[in-house]
């Protein structure tokens, strides 16, 4: 129903390594063995025996999320199915289905945190120096997309995210819809800082485990990043987080329950069609 409760690429794996410097896991579910070492390769060069050492980890990490992993996206799918036939939604009942979305997200960082250790063990000064590098453009580019920008165009550009993503599941909206998601978008004030800076906070205590990457601590240091996050979130995002979320709540309910028949009915078919989408991919468990 949303961009944020089901990413549109659906790819839960997409920060595989930790790389990513970002505590917010991506969603997805194919050609996982091209995305993760193109992915990877944005931010550092692997070099040859790096290369050998990670291929077999990515193939228990692929094999794992599609016996684990997409039995529960499908279930969750149905799930959603079941709540787009009643006659009414509350902001309670999509909340939950939110919890679902962070759980399988923190699945993912239990699992993929030995072979983030591995990869950041192993990373030369030069290959620290390129990460940096990386992380610092990647910044300064969502920096100057997302929070440059006045708070007029914020939140215009906030607005047509969500349209455009809500309509991939419910087809184009009317008038009404549109206001009411101009509303959210407006009540979400400067939140896009607000984010940014929780991402470079982030980041800057991973730099400073890499730092130590030899000290004895290190593991222990890496593995709190990548499955507590939300231990050092800034206290700006912490307050804003609960109140973002249950704002998304509201706002997914309040469209449910303003949809036409035309709009549920193409609600329920993109669910039905991604669940069946999972089902038919080759290693789905049978």
């Amino acid at each position: 129903m949303s961009g944020r409760i089901v990413p549109r690429r659906f790819l839960l794996i997409a920060t595989l390594l930790l790389l990513a410097a970002c505590s917010r896991l991506d969603l997805a579910y194919r050609n996982l063995d091209l995305v993760i070492p193109w992915w990877i390769s944005n931010y550092v060069s692997l070099d040859d025996s790096q290369k050998r050492w990670l291929e077999p980890r990515l193939q228990k990490h692929l094999a794992w999320h599609c016996s684990t992993e997409l039995p529960e996206y499908v279930a969750w799918l149905e799930q959603l199915d079941q709540l787009s036939q009643r006659a009414r939604l509350t902001p309670t009942d999509l909340l939950g289905q939110l919890t679902q979305v962070r759980d399988a997200a923190q699945d993912i960082a239990v699992e993929i945190t030995p072979t983030a250790l591995g990869v950041a063990e192993s990373l030369s000064p030069q290959q620290m120096g390129e990460l940096y590098v990386a992380m610092d453009e990647r910044n300064a580019e969502l920096r100057r997309e997302y929070v440059a920008p006045p708070l007029k165009a914020q939140v215009a550009a906030r607005a047509r995210r969500m349209r455009e993503s809500v309509e991939d599941w419910m087809g184009p909206l009317r008038p009404s819809q549109l206001a009411r998601i101009e509303s959210w978008a407006k009540d979400r004030g400067e939140y896009n800082r607000i984010w940014a800076e929780n991402r470079e906070n982030w980041q800057k205590a991973l730099r400073n485990a890499l730092y130590g990457r030899h000290n004895a601590d290190f593991q222990q240091r890496l593995t709190a990043l990548l499955q507590q996050p939300e231990a050092i979130w800034t206290s700006a995002y912490r307050q804003a987080y609960p109140a973002t979320e249950a704002a998304l709540a509201h706002l997914l309910a309040d469209l449910f329950n303003s949809a036409d028949t035309i709009q549920r009915g193409a609600l329920r078919e993109h669910i039905r069609e991604m669940a069946a989408d999972l089902m038919g991919l080759p290693c789905y468990p049978r």
